[in-house]
């Protein structure tokens, strides 16, 4: 390897010679004709609107995560409110009461059996119709929700004494 000193320049050449290095201009910023580049402007203004779209972005992802979240509690208790109005009439008896209990899974259920229609309605009727309601509750933060079903069953007739 071969060095040659210049009075503010050093080259090295490799094998063959080299033409030396040549020094750009003080004033010329370090841009070359042709070379592009980004304005500190333009760079905020850029990363301003990538902020921007970023937190529109994630604000709707996570309110479409609570809105599934919503909807599986909603369907779950759905699902529990239809398999106890599906015990009435076979592990439950159906007559004038009301029940309550919790499931494991922190659900709250209501049930309710009222006769349906009035005195005179019920006494003609050849059997009892029985308006059955269920409730089920649960926490969702701090707000209570609950999903309800009501129908109708038919059963043993009130006799009245």
């Amino acid at each position: 390897m071969r060095r040659t000193r210049g009075p503010s320049r050093s080259v090295a050449t490799f094998g063959a010679a080299r033409e030396p290095l040549r020094q750009r201009p003080v004033g010329d910023r370090g841009l070359c004709k042709g070379e592009a580049g980004f304005t500190l402007v333009e760079v905020i203004v850029a990363l301003a609107i990538l902020a921007l779209g970023l937190s529109v972005l994630l604000g709707s992802i996570s309110g479409s995560l609570r809105q599934t979240a919503n909807a599986t509690r909603m369907a779950e208790a759905g699902a529990l409110a239809q398999s106890l109005l599906a015990e009435v009439g076979t592990d439950l008896p159906i007559k004038s009461e009301e029940r309550s209990g919790e499931f494991p899974n922190g659900y709250r259920w209501h049930l309710k059996m009222l006769p349906y229609g009035g005195v005179n309605e019920r006494e003609e009727w050849p059997v009892g119709a029985y308006q059955i309601s269920t409730e089920v509750e649960w926490e969702d933060g701090a707000n209570r929700r609950s999903y309800a079903l009501t129908t109708l069953r038919l059963g043993p007739k009130v006799v009245r004494q």
